[in-house]
């Protein structure tokens, strides 16, 4: 799996992975490790990162993670994200760990964890998705 998600570089990224500048980082026993950062056009009146961006960024790294579990054959079709905000995200890089949680046939479940530069937890993400064929052009 850790190839599949080498091969997300910015040669192949849509265009919000690659205006977070999501990027894989490794992975770490049963959590996979990535970064982002959100530019000021992120920013909500006070200066933090919008929520709406976070839960985006979430989303990708989630959604690549199981794209990637599933070999690149299915592709997630979200039916539901729930966020949780813990506290302000500032602007700027930013860590995320994604746990696998289920990839079934007709159901797929994964956390994301979104943290600051100190480490501490900003918001949590649990994506729930059918997984589809992907269709190839």
């Amino acid at each position: 799996m850790e190839e599949r998600l080498k091969k997300f570089d910015p040669d192949s990224h849509g265009p919000s992975m690659e205006f977070f500048k999501l990027r894989f980082e490794s992975v770490k026993g049963d959590k996979i490790i990535f970064s982002c950062e959100f530019k000021d056009e992120c920013g909500n009146p006070l200066g933090f990162v919008q929520g709406g961006m976070i839960s985006a960024a979430l989303d990708d790294a989630t959604s690549v993670a199981m794209i990637c579990a599933y070999e690149e054959k299915k592709a997630p079709m979200t039916t539901d994200l729930h966020v949780l905000f813990h506290r302000p995200l500032p602007l700027g890089k930013a860590n995320m760990e994604v746990k696998l949680i289920k990839l079934g046939a007709r159901s797929a479940t994964s956390e994301g964890r979104i943290f600051n530069q100190e480490g501490k937890l900003a918001a949590t993400l649990l994506h729930t998705a059918q997984p589809v064929d992907v269709q190839n052009n």
